[in-house]
């Protein structure tokens, strides 16, 4: 569902980001992963006008983050870690934004990076009514079963690996869901149609 015009505030999944989860999981941050040659790990974005890059040089306390502007200026921010414990021993690390100090595993842009709160972005869910929210979270556990995300098709067979509990679980949860949108929409209809009279 498309934001509405009267929003000036952009949404999440228009900005590029860079996500310390996908570091991780890329291997990214171990500071042994810079090549033999001198090659610098990066992320990469495609858009209309070609391709974007930015080095990542893993450190102990940080990211140094590699870029060339429009000018062919080297900018070289470096991103420190916030480390906070958690609750069985051991640490958690998280991007410390440059703008307000606080940590964030997701800085968005490309130049200059920054939060989400500091860039003061919002998530497309936070534009839709609540109905739609609900419907929007049905199907991903629909699509998570494994079938396509139509409303009111019968749930598939329990996938292998997944518990009868669980599943259980979730198809009480989509039966609700489902539900509960239906009798919003079915009051949204009234109310529309008291309207009109």
């Amino acid at each position: 569902m498309a934001r509405p015009r009267s929003y000036a505030t952009s949404i999440v999944e228009e900005i590029r980001s860079i996500d310390l989860a996908d570091l991780r999981r890329w291997g990214m941050l171990d500071p042994a992963r810079v090549g033999r040659k001198g090659a610098i790990p990066a992320v990469t974005w495609r858009h209309a006008t070609g391709i974007e890059q930015l080095g990542v040089i893993a450190e102990r306390d940080g990211v140094l983050f590699i870029r060339r502007d429009d000018q062919g200026n080297l900018g070289k921010p470096f991103i420190p870690f916030v480390f906070t414990p958690t609750r069985f021993g051991g640490t958690r690390v998280w991007f410390r934004c440059p703008g307000c100090g606080l940590g964030c595993r997701v800085l968005y842009g490309v130049a200059s990076l920054r939060c989400r709160k500091c860039r003061g972005l919002k998530y497309e869910s936070q534009y839709q009514s609540p109905a739609f929210r609900l419907l929007g979270r049905a199907r991903k556990i629909r699509r998570r079963l494994g079938i396509s995300d139509t409303f009111g098709d019968s749930l598939p067979p329990k996938p292998r690996y997944m518990r009868w509990r669980t599943y259980n679980r979730l198809e009480r949860l989509v039966e609700r869901l489902e539900t509960v949108w239906c009798a919003m929409m079915r009051a949204d209809v009234a109310r529309l149609t008291r309207k009109l009279e």
